[in-house]
């Protein structure tokens, strides 16, 4: 018995070149285009400043402040979930600035610059309230 795949007549080139021979040479430009894209990522990452934020921190004078309010606990929520998206979007802002924003809780050892009263400045900003310091 004879294997027709194997005897097949057909010949596979397209434009007078072999098709396995044009999907590898696409395959090796795309792995090198691919390889020059990522490397430019990694390289503009090399670029990005390092900062902390102590999160924790600003959270818990926060909420221990609006415990100490007496407001009701429906305002509260609405105050809390505004707090929240005021640090969101501060660290979202520090991110578009080229910064990597580092918890600072999480960080063991090294050095990088502390953004936490720039954050906590900006925070009471986007809530319209007056920073008096650490609250």
């Amino acid at each position: 018995m004879k294997n027709i795949l194997a005897t097949s007549s057909m010949s596979r080139h397209f434009a007078g070149l072999n098709l396995t021979a044009i999907l590898l040479a696409l395959s090796v430009l795309g792995s090198a285009l691919w390889g020059v894209w990522a490397t430019g990522k990694l390289l503009a990452l090399e670029k990005r400043e390092l900062v902390t934020v102590q999160l924790s921190g600003m959270m818990g004078e926060f909420v221990e402040a609006e415990a100490r309010s007496g407001r009701s606990p429906e305002e509260m929520q609405k105050r809390v979930e505004a707090y929240l998206h005021a640090v969101e979007g501060s660290v979202e802002h520090l991110g578009r600035e080229g910064r990597t924003v580092l918890i600072a809780e999480a960080v063991v050892a090294g050095s990088a610059k502390d953004l936490t009263e720039a954050v906590r400045a900006d925070v009471s900003r986007r809530m319209g309230t007056v920073s008096d310091g650490k609250r």
